[in-house]
């Protein structure tokens, strides 16, 4: 058998993944380890510096001062070394976002007052739906976790309506960042304790997820995401430790940590046969999972910043196509709630935002609406009960932490259920508190409802033929991603490639997804254009793993040209131009 006989004989062995089915994306209950810690200290965020401020009669300022206390939720899931930016970060956003929010809303309200349109309110619509909308692409071109723009688009957008409550912008932007310093200091904290416990903990979280789906009965799709998701954690968690660099370990003192987590990792590879076709596991959570569960190397870094931010300014990308629905939709929304009367349209726009905010596919997203829709109307009816319990003060400031907490607790299992406590989270936040119960609880459900049509709606009428356009794009960028590779090495040693390979292995994850997003949607096209999927993962790791296999030596011309010939012998299987062609509307 020639060698191209045999790739092919490799690659027909993976045939083209399930679609998703509706049910068990509605009812998926995801677990990836114990919870509780973030979400309390998201919780004493709010709680700490919000008693403070009760105690000096601040209790307008209170709520601005949570809303900066967010910054710790954007801390979890990252050891101490990078943490303190990943928040700084946030916080900044979330406090700039506050400010800008707070001019604007000034503006619109002194217009207003002064005998202006109802329609003054599109200023806030614009200002939210532009926030969301530059969220929704940063998020998504840095393939972020949650809870990615959310919270910096509430802020930002619930800030347009704190003029009512008489702070300048000033103010509320300086009482946001007391709340930021909070979630700084209360997010580092555990670190004088055990420095190394984030890592320490993903690994421990990867093992016992391993080892509960190897005792499950087959199949178990979910505990396989779950382990799945523990391992794309673990590894990103050592990355950004410092402990591994290239591929390589180069902090020797936690070395152990890496030889436990390849033993898991090999473990889940032997477990994982029977599902790796089920295409469910992919869809069940907005938890980007950066690793080829097929490989068990040790993986590569993401690339940097600028890198994915820059490779995803093409209308193909993924961030891109996000953000066209995300502006669409949230204008809409926005535009319709003023036109029916309605005078909160940050609230409609953050509703739609979390329905779109991680590009999902129509079956996901469209679960996800009704997921929006159930829990909000639930979170409603809890608003409710906070209200007829007049909460104010200490009890309001308990009631804040409640939802803190729970929220953060199920944000990853289940988004109904997270969406419970996000809703009055919101609620109580805008001081709606103050406003006549019936009234909230009507606006609201129309804006919610509102969203949720929008929402839906553009994830099947926006560029419906996106997905076909956006995996030929990235096998493109996968190709030139290969020759980049095979020019850096006719230059310099594996060892001085890790850039190339870095960028290899990245764009090889996103053409994986979007070969499994086609499948969910474009079945027939997928099945076309499947051999081309697994003849480009093929030549692309055999790559990676040349370069791995001696690091230090130099490459001779003629491994490179047999590298090179696996390139070629993939580019044969492409053919995408001619199935473009043959697609209406593209």
């Amino acid at each position: 058998m020639t060698p191209r006989h045999t790739e092919t004989a490799n690659m027909e062995t993976e045939p083209l993944p399930a679609r998703p089915r509706a049910w068990q994306l509605l009812t998926a209950y995801n677990s990836t380890g114990p919870r509780w810690p973030g979400a309390l200290r998201a919780a004493l965020a709010l709680t700490i510096p919000g008693l403070i401020a009760l105690a000096f009669g601040l209790e307008n300022e209170m709520l601005l001062i949570a809303a900066g206390g967010f910054t710790v939720i954007y801390g979890e899931g990252h050891p101490f070394r990078t943490r303190w930016r990943v928040m700084l970060t946030a916080g900044l956003l979330i406090a700039a976002g506050a400010t800008v929010g707070g001019f604007v809303g000034s503006y619109m309200w002194q217009n207003m007052a002064d005998g202006g349109s109802h329609w003054w309110l599109m200023l806030a619509t614009v200002y939210t739906s532009l926030i969301a909308t530059f969220g929704g692409f940063i998020q998504n071109a840095l393939r972020l976790n949650p809870p990615g723009s959310f919270f910096i688009v509430m802020v930002a957008g619930g800030s347009t309506m704190v003029a009512r409550l008489g702070l300048s912008p000033v103010e509320v932007g300086s009482w946001a960042l007391v709340g930021v310093v909070s979630g700084v200091v209360i997010g580092m904290a555990p670190a004088l304790f055990n420095a190394r416990r984030p890592q320490e903990q993903a690994v421990h979280v990867l093992e016992k997820a391993v080892d509960d789906f190897v005792a499950a009965p087959k199949p178990a799709v979910g505990k396989n995401h779950q382990a799945m998701t523990a391992l794309t954690t673990a590894w990103g968690m050592l990355a950004d430790a410092g402990v591994l660099r290239g591929g390589q370990v180069v902090d020797h003192r936690q070395e152990e940590l890496v030889r436990r987590t390849l033993a898991a990792h090999h473990r889940l590879v032997n477990a994982s046969l029977s599902l790796v076709n089920d295409g469910t596991v992919e869809n069940l959570t907005d938890t980007p999972k950066d690793i080829d569960l097929s490989r068990t190397a040790i993986p590569h870094a993401r690339p940097t910043v600028l890198y994915r931010l820059y490779r995803s300014m093409h209308p193909h990308s993924h961030a891109s196509l996000t953000a066209g629905r995300i502006l669409v939709a949230t204008l809409l929304a926005g535009v319709v709630g003023i036109a029916v009367g309605l005078d909160r349209p940050d609230w409609a726009i953050v509703s739609a935002l979390l329905i779109l905010q991680w590009g999902p596919d129509r079956t996901p997203g469209t679960i996800r609406g009704l997921h929006r829709l159930v829990g909000s109307a639930l979170g409603i009816g809890l608003f409710a009960v906070f209200h007829l319990l007049q909460v104010e003060g200490v009890t309001l400031l308990l009631a804040l932490a409640v939802c803190q907490f729970l929220a953060e607790f199920f944000v990853v299992r289940n988004y109904a259920f997270a969406v419970i406590f996000t809703t009055p989270l919101a609620l109580l936040m805008g001081n709606s508190v103050a406003d006549p119960l019936m009234e909230v609880v009507a606006s609201r459900s129309w804006e919610m409802l509102i969203s949720v049509i929008f929402g839906i709606l553009l994830l099947w009428v926006w560029f419906p033929n996106s997905a076909p356009r956006h995996h030929a794009w990235l096998v493109g960028r996968t190709f030139d991603a290969m020759g980049s590779l095979l020019g850096a090495l006719l230059a310099s040693s594996p060892s001085g490639t890790l850039a190339q390979q870095r960028d290899l292995q990245y764009e090889l994850l996103g053409e994986r997804r979007a070969a499994q997003s086609l499948a969910n949607n474009y079945p027939d096209l997928a099945e076309e254009r499947w051999s081309t999927h697994l003849a480009v993962q093929l030549a692309g790791y055999g790559l990676l793993d040349s370069a791995a296999a001696h690091p230090q030596r130099s490459m001779s011309m003629e491994e490179i040209a047999v590298l090179g010939g696996r390139v070629r012998t993939a580019a044969e299987y492409r053919g995408v131009a001619e199935e473009e062609r043959r697609l209406p509307g593209l």
